[in-house]
């Protein structure tokens, strides 16, 4: 976890960001992609479906990122 602080950890990463609409996610990724991180995201409305975990597992073993940020509300 310590070496995630260090800048020189972010550069061609991936990252993947649940809720990167809201105003933590969203800065998140400013700061990400300024680390040099490439970052997507997963933002929806609020009435979603039970389904939404399996969209979210799809995803991430699509994109196989190096971390995930899990921000999203509910």
């Amino acid at each position: 976890m310590e070496n995630m602080v260090k800048e020189a950890f972010w550069p061609g990463k991936k990252v993947f960001i649940t809720g990167h609409t809201g105003f933590k996610g969203s800065w998140l990724a400013f700061w990400l992609l300024h680390l040099g991180a490439a970052v997507k995201g997963l933002s929806l409305a609020p009435n979603t479906t039970p389904a939404l975990a399996e969209l979210v597992a799809r995803l991430i073993a699509s994109w196989q990122p190096d971390v995930v940020f899990h921000l999203a509300a509910q």
